[in-house]
């Protein structure tokens, strides 16, 4: 056994026992007594003893994640999410948890957004009524790659409630009144081709709810598209020009929040973002990793560091439509630095969930936007994003931006990427 099951297995077994000895032993010495105070004792033993078997069960869920890695099974977190994917979700299916929350909003007579809702995004001209003179609503801004969807219907993906500010604080801050809109991201057109391909983001007052309304599908599918071209730059330009977007404006949009305000976990399940059962995982693998945080033990996913001193370079050559197999994330460590980079692209513990998983390729990334000095970045080894294989928040409570990570060529698999060069190939001639 490892190391850090062993530290899973301590763990688990530790607070099962405690939480039990705190229920059991409190109950035998308070039994045979009466009255408010004996009750208020067992209360509160109850509450603690269940905090204990909560990391208990936390430790448990970690044990099963983990081994589900190791053999390469669908992440736990995810498959418990699914009913509240974009393919799901695009196609209109909504479960019980969906209808009983919009039961309970009409019964509380309000119109605010939920996952799955039908909305028509407001023409143009009373969008640009809400906006002030530098085009934002609270610090948003309304982009001109977002006019082209005025007029459409989409479904709500997820609400909005608070982001990750990467270009400046690293903290998570609050957003208010903002949702995704199922498919509908940012194709860079009017910001110099940027291909960071980020979810646009939408205030409540630049959209209105449909009753009973439904998607069509070639409407849907033309949302979608993505454009592929370039913004000139002006004549006699000498210094790079600076962008101004949603996700470079993310800090003036939003505002502080604490760490400890719970509201904002709880707030991405009222909305609908995450199913009780993914709730649940997030939550319970949360608390176990506290818990050894605080022991100095593992926490999941298992810490790992990379080992590689040179710069690894893998060029597949990869078009959008390939299908890839991302490896396994032993094999991706060997080519990850120190602070686990590869030619200084970050592997993220998110991606975890995906090694071993395959996903057709979308785009190769060469420019993007710096969300903190807004200036194009010029990749000097292109990136990889992959369809279906954005960010699940789980890591930072919940957020729901679904941005695309970044994947070097190093990190996929080359046999399946031979196999759909081949069919390629068949094809051409």
């Amino acid at each position: 056994m490892t190391a850090h099951k062993r530290s899973y297995v301590k763990t688990s077994l530790a607070a099962a026992l405690t939480g039990l000895f705190v229920i059991v032993g409190t109950h035998l010495v308070t039994s045979g007594r009466l009255g408010t105070v004996t009750a208020l004792i067992d209360a509160i033993a109850c509450v603690f003893g269940g905090i204990f078997e909560a990391v208990a069960v936390g430790g448990v869920i970690a044990l099963y994640r983990d081994h589900g890695d190791a053999n390469r099974r669908a992440d736990l977190f995810l498959t418990a999410n699914k009913a509240r994917s974009e393919q799901v979700l695009a196609a209109g299916r909504t479960g019980v948890g969906i209808l009983f929350r919009r039961w309970w909003r009409d019964l509380l007579g309000d119109r605010w957004a939920l996952v799955g809702d039908v909305v028509e995004v407001r023409p143009r001209e009373e969008i640009e009524k809400t906006l002030d003179a530098a085009g934002c609503l609270d610090g948003l801004p309304f982009m001109p790659e977002m006019a082209k969807f005025c007029g459409q219907q989409a479904r709500v993906f997820r609400c909005v409630d608070k982001i990750y500010d990467y270009g400046r604080s690293k903290t998570l801050r609050r957003l208010t009144n903002v949702v995704l809109l199922t498919g509908l991201r940012c194709d860079g057109s009017a910001h110099g081709g940027c291909q960071a391909s980020c979810y646009l983001l939408w205030k409540r007052a630049w959209f209105r709810n449909v009753k009973d309304g439904t998607v069509p599908r070639d409407g849907h599918h033309a949302l979608v598209s993505v454009a592929r071209r370039r913004e000139a730059e002006p004549a006699g330009t000498t210094k790079p020009p600076r962008y101004t977007c949603q996700y470079t404006q993310l800090a003036a949009a939003s505002t502080p929040m604490s760490r400890w305000d719970l509201r904002q976990d709880l707030r991405p399940l009222l909305a609908g973002n995450v199913t009780i059962r993914a709730f649940c995982v997030a939550i319970l693998t949360r608390l176990f990793n506290e818990v050894q945080e605080a022991r100095r033990g593992s926490g999941y996913p298992a810490p790992w560091r990379g080992t590689f001193t040179g710069t690894s370079r893998v060029a597949h050559g990869v078009v959008p439509g390939d299908r890839v197999r991302v490896l396994p994330r032993e094999e991706i460590a060997a080519t990850l630095d120190a602070r686990n980079r590869n030619r200084g692209l970050w592997f993220d513990e998110d991606m975890i969930k995906h090694c071993g998983h395959s996903y057709p390729v979308l785009k190769r990334v060469e420019r993007l936007i710096d969300d903190a000095s807004g200036r194009m970045l010029e990749m000097k080894t292109p990136c990889i994003s992959l369809a279906g294989a954005d960010a699940s928040g789980e890591f930072l409570r919940l957020c729901a931006q679904h941005e695309y990570p970044f994947w070097r060529e190093v990190w996929l698999s080359p046999e399946l990427l031979k196999e759909s060069t081949k069919h390629r190939a068949v094809g051409d001639r």
